[in-house]
């Protein structure tokens, strides 16, 4: 009987020991495989985005209608968020349009009337935007002359900001 105990617990030892580990070490593995690909899936969705971007902002250097076409769309976009976050728009003026190196900067003055929040609102979309923007300046007069001047608490809350933003198209060269 001890014979055949000592068999069994030798052939357990020394056959079926190694078998846990190893799958212990491939599940190990496979977890670390897994957090790769989970990894390169994330990476490979904001790819996905960096490409939609610069599909969006990219012509030929000599491609001027396109340029005019994206500045068209761009100035329907922007009145559509500016509708849509309730800022009132005193002014808007598209600039000359600029070529910079690989660049080609449209320059818009905005002037609007809104408050903080509503200001930062419209930041944030202009950030989502699938356009690339540049905010080149704003100027806000706060000043203690605005609140002697201001007769109701409602246009206390309202800020006149003035803008100069441009949107960047990517110039692509032929060849």
């Amino acid at each position: 009987m001890t014979i055949v105990f000592s068999g069994f617990w030798f052939v357990e030892s020394n056959l079926y020991k190694p078998l846990p580990d190893r799958i212990s070490d491939l599940e190990e593995e496979q977890i670390t495989y897994n957090e790769k690909l989970i990894t390169a899936q994330i990476l490979s969705e904001k790819m996905d985005n960096v490409y939609s971007v610069f599909e969006n902002n990219m012509a030929l250097k000599d491609d001027n209608a396109l340029k005019e076409d994206a500045s068209i769309e761009f100035l329907n976009n922007l009145t559509d968020i500016l509708n849509k976050l309730g800022i009132t728009v005193l002014h808007i003026k598209p600039g000359v349009k600029e070529e910079r190196a690989t660049y080609t900067f449209i320059p818009y003055e905005l002037e609007i009337e809104c408050t903080f929040e509503k200001f930062g609102n419209l930041i944030t979309e202009l950030e989502k935007n699938k356009r690339l923007i540049s905010i080149d300046e704003f100027l806000l007069n706060n000043g203690l002359e605005r609140l002697a001047l201001s007769k109701t608490r409602e246009a206390l809350m309202n800020e006149v900001i003035k803008m100069k933003i441009s949107t960047v198209t990517l110039n692509k060269s032929r060849g």
